[in-house]
């Protein structure tokens, strides 16, 4: 692609020779010179070209006579000369390249690409390109794989859509980030939405790209190599042997051969890969469906043998195997001890592997809710979510009704639906009496309080809270304990009056969290202990504070918390610390540096930070465009997209939509009960100027507080 647009880009009157190896011209003499020849729509000197087509003749005489007619026709001239594909190039013409590169062959570009796994030091070109690297005049132009964030601009080009995180994942994973192979995707499902990529058939163009790779290995080789393509993407060593039973010397030697084919990599010391999935996708497909089932039954059969841990094979192997109630079982073990690790992504894969078998598992559904809702997956998680809830509706299981409410009412808050929280919340507390154990009345009685915390309803936050609070020292619930806690110290440290009895709570609740590992409730505790710190001006704690967060959240596999808001906290540090410059940086440089769905889930408000640092250095320009990229905002963001609104126009000197603007902002400080003082202050430093009076802001300032009431 990138020659291409070199190519297209060449100035009026360039001498343009263009060619192209394929697998089977390394043994065919000049061939690749000879394509270059093809297309170039030139007049051609008959005396030299008879010379280079002449297979009788030395090879010497013909690289002479390539070199001489390409001379001919470039002089006086710039010419752009291109060889594709040198690990597929014949000899012959990788001579012709090596001449052409002195530099007293005129005013010439040449072009050499290759795809460096496809080389070996048998190759002409493996000794060549050495060679060619030591002169000056030569530039290596490596180009790396996609990464996800450019697999996601990628599709979000194509497709004109943000792809969620869960489609970029399979496709980068699908795909290993090579960009022929998610160009080929795609275009072979022109028809198909992002999602149904993942599932998308092979295209041919690599089924054949990898059939030909295959084919050039021994037939032991092939056989090694089917057998990794069915054990999955990561495979032992010691599992390959098992199931093949293939002698250690002999594995080692068609392993080396799959190496050096670039089929296969050592991602680690006796563990391989396929270099791409759908490289290993393509190797599967053509086996018969017996050969596969009974590769995976020997696969199962050496785990059940090894005590092993790992319950995502088993749950692959027994689930190729046909064994349904066994991979069940591990996909339920696997996801329960994956979530406990942090693990958050690999417990949802799990535990929908389990659901595939077991559509009606409550605690399966469980484990995916939360799985999702750790990992940022909010729509898959408020998905599994009402499922979960439905299915303990229809069985009267008060108790699971509960704990689905519990978890749903936060996925609601962090999608920014605040009506459907509320309603959730009204459901929790219709069923609090009806549950006949203490422990879950205590935690129940907490996630209501959080729903009312996270609403900034202080009194029933507060109250709720105490209510787990005794419930759970009289009985010794301590986890329980830990996270009413954790939400009263959260409301207290919001008022000045009651800042540091608070912060007194949230300490002892973040120490008592971090030693028994509830990680989850320690990274929420130390967050609102660093945005105390921060109000506070104790700047440096809340630095420690913003990094035990992070260890904490990511122990957790809480990808939000370890992402977006250790972004954030870092730019308003900069941001107290005067360092407007870092700041920006900071928020810019974290839509690239963290994952894509905390990037999306988190957009508005990282938009409505990074339009106010705009607006703070003058550039009304980027502080429009992040405001338009704030919108339209959810309920939690509305205050903050509105006050951006009057405050821009303001600046622009647009005092008639500035006033229409501040209409809407005053009713929804109103009904959300948040009116910063920060806020309006910056707006009326901004309206004032711009010809506002003093009675039509007052109204705003007689709201300044943080919550209803």
């Amino acid at each position: 692609r990138l020659v291409k647009e070199l190519v297209d880009d060449a100035p009026d009157g360039t001498i343009v020779l263009a060619g192209q190896a394929d697998p089977g011209t390394v043994g065919r003499p000049m061939e690749l010179f000879l394509d270059t020849l093809r297309n170039a729509g030139v007049t051609m000197d008959d005396e030299h070209l008879a010379v280079v087509q002449d297979p009788t003749r030395s090879v010497e005489d013909r690289v002479r006579a390539a070199v001489d007619l390409v001379a001919c026709l470039t002089e006086g001239s710039d010419g752009l000369i291109v060889f594709e594909d040198l690990h597929w190039a014949d000899a012959e013409s990788l001579t012709v390249l090596e001449h052409l590169a002195d530099p007293t062959h005129g005013r010439l570009v040449l072009v050499g690409t290759y795809r460096p796994d496809g080389l070996s030091r048998r190759h002409p070109a493996g000794e060549l390109l050495p060679r060619l690297e030591r002169r000056h005049a030569v530039c290596h132009v490596h180009l790396g794989r996609l990464s996800p964030a450019e697999v996601s601009a990628f599709l979000a080009a194509v497709h004109d859509t943000d792809p969620s995180y869960r489609t970029v994942e399979a496709l980068h994973t699908r795909t290993g980030g090579n960009p022929f192979f998610l160009e080929e995707l795609v275009a072979s499902a022109q028809h198909r939405s992002p999602a149904e990529l993942e599932s998308a058939p092979l295209p041919w163009t690599v089924a054949e790209l990898v059939a030909s790779q295959v084919e050039d290995l021994a037939e032991d080789v092939r056989d090694m190599v089917a057998a990794a393509a069915v054990l999955g993407r990561r495979v032992t060593f010691d599992l390959l042997a098992a199931v093949t039973g293939v002698p250690e010397d002999d594995l080692i030697v068609s392993l080396r051969a799959a190496v050096d084919s670039g089929l296969l990599v050592e991602t680690g010391p006796d563990v391989f890969s396929f270099h791409h999935d759908l490289a290993r996708e393509a190797v599967e497909s053509g086996l018969l469906g017996r050969q596969r089932r009974r590769l995976h039954e020997a696969a199962l059969e050496a785990l059940r043998h090894s005590d092993t841990t790992d319950h995502v094979a088993l749950a692959h192997h027994a689930q190729g195997a046909g064994n349904y109630d066994e991979m069940v079982a591990a996909a339920r073990r696997g996801a329960r001890e994956s979530l406990a690790l942090g693990s958050s992504y690999q417990a949802l894969q799990l535990a929908e592997m389990g659901l595939s078998e077991a559509d009606g598992d409550l605690e399966l559904r469980s484990l995916a809710t939360r799985a999702a809702w750790l990992a940022d997956l909010l729509e898959e998680a408020a998905e599994h979510g009402d499922e979960w809830l439905d299915m303990a509706r229809r069985r009267s299981d008060i108790g699971q009704e509960v704990a689905a409410l519990s978890l749903r009412l936060r996925i609601a808050y962090d999608l920014g639906e605040l009506d459907a929280m509320a309603v959730h919340t009204d459901a929790l507390i219709g069923l609090v009496d009806q549950l006949e154990a203490d422990e879950e009345r205590a935690r129940a009685m907490a996630s209501i309080a959080q729903s009312y915390g996270l609403r900034d309803h202080v009194e029933p936050a507060r109250e709720w809270a105490d209510k787990a609070l005794a419930l759970a020292e009289a009985n010794g619930f301590e986890a329980v304990r830990r996270a009413a806690m954790l939400e009263k110290g959260s409301m207290l440290v919001m008022e000045p009056s009651t800042a540091g009895e608070g912060r007194a709570i949230l300490e002892e609740t973040a120490s008592d969290a971090e030693l028994v590992g509830d990680h989850v409730v320690a990274a929420r505790a130390l967050v609102n202990l660093a945005w105390e710190a921060r109000q506070s001006s104790r700047v440096d704690e809340a630095r420690e504070m913003v990094q035990r967060m992070r260890l904490h959240a990511e122990a957790a596999g809480f990808d939000s918390l370890a992402s977006h808001s250790r972004v954030e906290a870092i730019a308003v540090l900069a941001v107290v610390d005067g360092e407007l410059e870092k700041a920006i940086e900071v928020l810019d440089r974290g839509a690239v540096d963290v994952p894509p769905r905390a990037v999306a889930r988190n957009r508005r408000w990282l938009a409505v930070f990074r339009a106010g640092l705009a607006l703070e250095a003058g550039d009304l320009e980027a502080a429009a465009n992040h405001v338009a990229d704030a919108k339209p905002p959810n309920a939690r963001a509305l205050v903050g997209v509105l006050g951006l609104d009057v405050h821009l126009a303001a600046r622009k000197g647009q005092v008639g939509q500035a006033r229409a603007s501040l209409s809407e902002l005053l009713v929804a400080m109103d009904v959300e009960g948040f009116a910063i003082a920060g806020q309006v202050h910056d707006i009326i430093s901004a309206a004032l100027p711009a010809g506002m009076a003093p009675a039509e802001l007052s109204p705003m300032v007689e709201r300044i507080g943080m919550f209803a009431g």
